[in-house]
């Protein structure tokens, strides 16, 4: 069957922070004497986004029970392979969070204007699914993406649902006109892009960019999204 829609998730699939989280949070660790690498950290926060489904703020106030967010911490760095700090750093080390990521901006990948190009030229429709509960579409176009994507679906669209929901993915297919078998949905989490994809019947692609699941194993999965274009010729 013909793939007719292919839909994306945004953060770290489309877009980026700069700095980017898992490296100012590297060199973070670093200022408190926990060495740890760039790409040890990356893993870790999959790790604990897999197991703490609603994520970390970047910002933790200090009028907020820290509990959960050292939690949260404490498994990106045992993942991560380095030793757990004491409940004083670990606060200490929430303060310095919120301190680092007060500016950040997004940024887009190189290879996302010239793949949505050649996806347009094809006559296919693309679509973002984010779990953004805010509208995407003063966003896109600051990013200068709007003109790329047909249109975007967030929680807003579906009566609160997040990813891995089916609600989210079917709204997508429902705009787009699709069939499930006529879609494809790239994102980088298994835990939520590739099974809330595969749950409603749509190919789902996991984007590996930093080469961290070379055994990940249920899903197609690329490192870049020059590989999108000939990944679709061959599921055709």
């Amino acid at each position: 069957m013909a793939i007719r829609a292919v839909f994306f998730d945004m953060v770290n699939t489309l877009i980026h922070m700069e700095p980017d989280r898992h490296v100012l949070s590297a060199e973070i660790c670093r200022e408190f004497g926990i060495e740890v690498s760039d790409r040890d950290m990356l893993r870790g926060i999959y790790a604990a986004e897999e197991e703490m489904s609603g994520g970390r703020p970047l910002r933790w106030n200090a009028d907020e029970d820290p509990q959960t967010y050292i939690r949260y911490n404490n498994r990106v760095l045992s993942e991560a392979g380095v030793a757990l700090p004491d409940k004083r750093t670990a606060v200490a080390m929430l303060q310095r969070f919120a301190e680092r990521f007060k500016d950040y901006r997004f940024a887009v990948y190189e290879d996302v204007r010239p793949a949505l190009s050649e996806l347009k030229r094809r006559g296919i429709t693309t679509g973002l699914i984010s779990n953004m509960p805010h509208k995407m579409e003063p966003m896109l176009q600051k990013l200068g993406l709007a003109d790329l994507l047909d249109f975007a679906v967030t929680p807003l669209d579906a009566n609160g649902e997040n990813k891995p929901a089916a609600p989210i993915f079917l709204e997508a297919l429902r705009r787009a006109g699709a069939k499930p078998g006529e879609a494809v949905h790239v994102g980088d989490e298994h835990f939520s892009d590739g099974k809330g994809a595969t749950a409603v019947g749509i190919t789902a692609v996991i984007i590996d960019r930093h080469d961290l699941f070379p055994s990940l194993q249920g899903y197609h999965r690329i490192l870049s999204l020059e590989e999108l274009p000939a990944l679709l010729d061959s599921l055709a």
